[in-house]
């Protein structure tokens, strides 16, 4: 099985989040595709199904090494990137058949940009309790926005801290998480973000579970755009802005966000470039 590594949300190879993209040329089973993502050991793997379509789509399901996701954002423009440039897909847009959906991936110029489900929000978490877990004073977390659950087809905590120099700060403890998420079971992935007063380029950090750091999160990211928007975060209800991630792990990522609503109707947009580090067979 032809197989790619790429790097999604990459301004250039070596940056961005590692992607394994693996176009099937057979049925793969549910076991083996967990087993090829536990090899990998990336945050997640990708497989495409070249020959089955649907609605016009693509199919493509997603795993990390431990359980299969029913969306992620890297790995959709990952896919939508491979399908385009070495299935030979044309057109102006890449549709996905995810678990969560179908999702569309359109071309813009250089961009691949993946419109997300609409958010759902969530309850909101105590100051005190989050900073214990990542080892900060509550003081460096706002107090006028709330911290937030929020999913647009898999969920993330929004955090907002006050400073850049907080987020740097992040120091997360074991113990404090793995109470912290049995009280929250569905708060495995905490989204932090800092950006200046009415600045329109965010800082982020994604801290995932087993104390990892993820250096581009498109599922996240999808999260706080409906985030600042439902919030007033840039009292508009319209909103383009760029979040730098990664750079804390020496994996600067850039995603370009674009969030509006209009009466109930929401429009989330993530988008970023893509790079082909390596290509090759799966056995």
């Amino acid at each position: 099985m032809r197989s790619f590594i790429v790097d999604c949300f990459a301004e250039d190879r070596y940056q961005g989040n590692q992607l394994l993209a693996v176009v099937e040329d057979r049925e793969v089973s549910d076991g083996e595709q967990q087993r090829i993502a536990r090899e990998i050991n990336f945050s997640e793997t990708a497989f495409i199904r070249p020959d089955r379509r649907e609605n016009g789509g693509y199919d493509v399901r997603i795993w990390t090494p431990h359980e299969e996701l029913p969306f992620a954002g890297h790995p959709t423009l990952g896919a939508a990137y491979v399908i385009r440039r070495y299935l030979g897909a044309s057109g102006d847009t890449i549709m996905l058949n995810l678990k969560v959906g179908q999702i569309p991936v359109a071309v813009r110029g250089g961009l691949l940009v993946m419109r997300q489900r609409p958010p759902v929000f969530g309850g909101t978490v105590d100051r005190d309790e989050i900073a214990a877990v990542f080892g900060l004073p509550a003081d460096a977390i706002r107090e006028d926005f709330p911290i937030q659950w929020v999913s647009t087809g898999l969920e993330a905590v929004i955090v907002p801290l006050k400073d850049r120099a907080a987020l740097a700060g992040i120091r997360m403890d074991r113990q404090a998480f793995e109470a912290y998420v049995s009280r929250h079971p569905g708060n495995h992935c905490n989204h932090l973000f800092f950006t200046g007063t009415g600045e329109r380029t965010l800082a982020a950090r994604c801290m995932m579970e087993d104390l990892l750091e993820d250096p581009a999160t498109g599922s996240a990211n999808g999260c706080l755009a409906g985030y600042v928007l439902e919030h007033g975060w840039f009292g508009a209800s319209d909103a383009a802005y760029t979040v730098i991630q990664g750079e804390d792990m020496g994996r600067r990522s850039v995603l370009h966000i674009r969030a509006a609503k209009e009466a109930d109707a929401w429009t989330i947009e993530v988008g970023g470039r893509c790079h082909t580090v390596a290509e090759g067979d799966w056995k």
